[in-house]
């Protein structure tokens, strides 16, 4: 079974189908295509987020940033600060009872011995000082990479490493190797270090921050992890790894009286989000110089402890020249301390970016597919179109409206993706199947066509090729089917060895293929009973009244018994007028079956209608007729005809009408044939060029006043 046998929902949902799974595959192979552009799009709304005063993340003021900049190097007078320098901003800063000392330094090394050890009596005597380190961080480490070469750095390794309950759900973090680590000396008297190492994305912008790695036999927190725990007085033994989170048991910020566990949602690397505040400036910053002067003034000294009491100071050099910058999604051009501070303002806030899961994704694809799936389904294609761009704008308001609000990242660039390739992939397939339905019907119509067109040239077959018209007499018809076949039909033909001729109009109700079988039915009953030997009716032809009136009943009688009572749950009938002409003495005897009454005309006046003597035939099998007659005198007309010369309407409706039908028949004193031609020019100039909407069928007949021959043998 091909896709094009199967029902039209299901070949829609194959199709969407379709455009799900090369969207899924082309991300399987080049994640980085769709990541990028989807982060790009989250990078212009993280930034909108920040100038909105409703949107804006919050800020904790725990957090500060002391910066070595070019104002502080022009104060302190020297633009190559030594360890002595840092000894004493932080030596200040303990003693205005910061809470933790962020130094976003490494001191790699020996210098001056009196300035190494100045920094490191700095650094025992406040207590609270966290310094940086650096990793060079991997997927998984070649056995050649290692931890730490020298042995007093792997010493402090593997003293300052984090043994984690729960740490199964670590297994992609990355890896911490080639360490570079502050003056061991120096480490030893800090309350530790955590590594500075950032990992940008694929496109060089730093979004996440990798919040703790692998190292031998354990894990090794970041800087900003490490300060936080510092700060909110958690010990190793109180961090807990699970399934893509950390958590901080039982933290306690300084001044509060109950703990609280902080649940940091992470990724399967290791990274948590960045929730960045807002520009460099948005966050409290003061000139390192400021503090390195303060305790030359006890006043002012004062002043800056009741400032950095209880909080968490950030040191950093953003000097020109010595600063480490990068991109994040909020500014090109980013002091990367900044992404420290930020991390740890994000954990204090507890307004974390968390990513919609894979699962949840997937649902939404799949909704958005169903969708367009459904709107494809309308014939409209300008609805398809709209509703399929409404749907999609509508995704994507939500998900900005997600990210403002809710700091839930949910993906856009897939989901939308998948609607349009969906809506293309459908579009293109319902092309492709209306081509080849409208193939079908074309062949399908061409067929029929063909097939009506030998039904119209039999149907044509059984009106008169040529009307036997008796001496002294004129007949002329005309005959147009609303469709290629036709319900109506007439007939003249000579009867009693041309002593007589029969006369026939009919209306088969209804039009088409169902009418023109059935008048094909009718003609040919009414003709064969009707042309049966006379001896077995028992009558002489040459006894006209007798005869005539046995023969036009009995055909009638009996083509509406075989109808009613073989055909009658087709429930179709047929108005028909059958008379039989005695052209020697001009006398009709006729059954007029539910039809329109044909006009007899004198003398320009219409003198009698031959109105109905029965029902139409085929209503009921034993229905009752009787016959009548009428004398047609010499110049006098008959006009037979069927209601769709009457019924015919023009453009706004208005019908032909009998009146007109009637006048134009009376006022004529034409021929039978210029009658008839002018009554169907009157009746194409009614309608215009509008299709018929039933057959037409009219007759005339005319007895000449010019000839009297008894002779009733047809003229050539």
């Amino acid at each position: 079974m091909t896709i094009a046998d199967k029902p039209k929902w299901i070949r829609s949902l194959l199709v969407a189908g379709g455009a799900f799974a090369v969207l899924h595959l082309f991300h399987l192979v080049f994640p980085e295509a769709l990541d990028s552009w989807n982060e790009r799009l989250n990078d212009q709304l993280l930034a909108l987020k920040t100038s909105i005063a409703a949107f804006k993340p919050p800020y904790d003021d725990a957090i500060v940033h002391v910066d070595l900049n070019n104002t502080s190097l022009r104060a302190l007078k020297d633009y190559h600060p030594s360890r002595a320098h840092y000894a004493r901003a932080i030596r200040n800063l303990g003693e205005m009872q910061a809470a933790v000392q962020m130094c976003d330094f490494i001191f790699v090394g020996e210098t001056s011995a009196q300035n190494d050890r100045l920094l490191i009596q700095a650094t025992q005597a406040a207590g609270d000082v966290v310094f940086g380190m650096a990793f060079r961080l991997v997927g998984r480490p070649a056995p050649s990479e290692t931890a730490a070469e020298d042995p007093e750095s792997r010493d402090y390794l593997k003293r300052s490493k984090w043994k984690l309950p729960g740490s199964e759900g670590a297994t992609h973090f990355y890896f911490g190797v080639d360490p570079l680590i502050t003056l061991a000396p120096l480490a030893q008297v800090s309350r530790g270090t955590g590594f500075l190492t950032l990992t940008p994305d694929p496109d060089g912008v730093i979004r996440r921050i990798a919040l703790i790695v692998r190292v031998e036999g354990g894990f090794y927190p970041s800087f900003a992890l490490k300060s936080l725990c510092e700060f909110l007085r958690v010990p190793p033994d109180r961090v807990v790894l699970g399934p893509g989170a950390l958590t901080l048991r039982e933290a306690l910020r300084p001044g509060a009286s109950t703990p609280q566990d902080i649940t940091i949602p992470l990724d399967p690397r290791g990274c948590m989000r960045i929730n960045f505040v807002g520009p460099w400036g948005t966050m409290q910053h003061y000139n390192f110089s400021d503090i390195y002067l303060a305790s030359d003034d006890p006043g002012l000294f004062e002043q800056w402890r009741e400032e950095f009491a209880g909080r968490m100071v950030l040191l950093s050099d953003i000097s020109t020249g010595s600063a480490d910058m990068g991109q994040v999604p909020i500014d090109e051009i980013y002091p990367l301390s900044g992404v420290h501070a930020n991390a740890v303002n994000t954990v204090l806030t507890g307004s974390f970016i968390r990513e919609l899961p894979a699962a949840g994704t997937v649902g939404l694809e799949i909704a958005l597919l169903l969708a367009v799936t459904a709107l494809t389904f309308h014939r409209s294609a300008l609805v398809s179109i709209s509703g399929t761009l409404g749907v999609a704008g509508v995704y994507a308001i939500a998900a900005g409206f997600a990210l403002l609000q809710g700091n839930l990242l949910v993906p856009v660039v897939r989901p939308l993706l998948i609607l349009l390739f969906g809506w293309a992939g459908l579009s293109t397939w319902r092309a492709v199947e209306n081509a080849r339905l409208q193939a079908e019907i074309e062949k399908a119509r061409q067929i029929a066509e063909h097939e009506l067109e030998i039904g119209r040239k039999i149907q044509s077959g059984f009106l008169p090729a040529k009307l036997p018209v008796p001496a002294g007499w004129e007949i002329a018809a005309h005959f147009q089917p609303a469709r290629q076949v036709s319900g109506d039909f007439y007939d003249v033909f000579a009867m009693a060895e041309d002593r007589y001729t029969g006369i026939v109009i009919a209306d088969v109700c209804d039009h088409g293929v169902g009418s023109a079988l059935f008048m094909a039915l009718t003609r040919s009953l009414l003709r064969a009973y009707a042309l049966q030997d006379p001896g077995k009716l028992g009558l002489d032809p040459a006894d006209y009244p007798t005869w005539s009136q046995s023969v036009v009943l009995n055909a009638v009688q009996q083509t509406n018994a075989y109808i009613a009572g073989i055909h009658g749950d087709a429930g179709m009938f047929a108005t028909l007028f059958f008379g039989i002409l005695n052209p020697a003495t001009g006398e009709l005897r006729y059954v007029n079956g539910g039809h329109e009454p044909p006009m007899l005309i004198r003398n320009g006046q219409i003198i009698r209608h031959l109105k109905g003597t029965g029902l139409p035939v085929g209503t009921m099998a034993d229905a009752p007729f009787r016959s009548d007659s009428v004398t047609i005198e010499a110049d006098d007309r008959l006009v037979l005809y069927t209601d769709g010369i009457t019924d015919a309407t023009d453009g706004p409706g208005n019908a032909f009408s009998k009146e007109q039908l009637m006048r134009l028949s009376s006022e004529s004193r034409q021929d039978t044939q210029a009658l008839v031609e002018s009554i169907v020019s009157a009746l194409n100039q009614h309608v215009g060029t509008a299709a018929p909407a039933d057959d037409i069928t009219l007759l005339a007949i005319r007895r000449r006043a010019d000839l009297f021959s008894g002779s009733a043998h047809p003229q050539g």
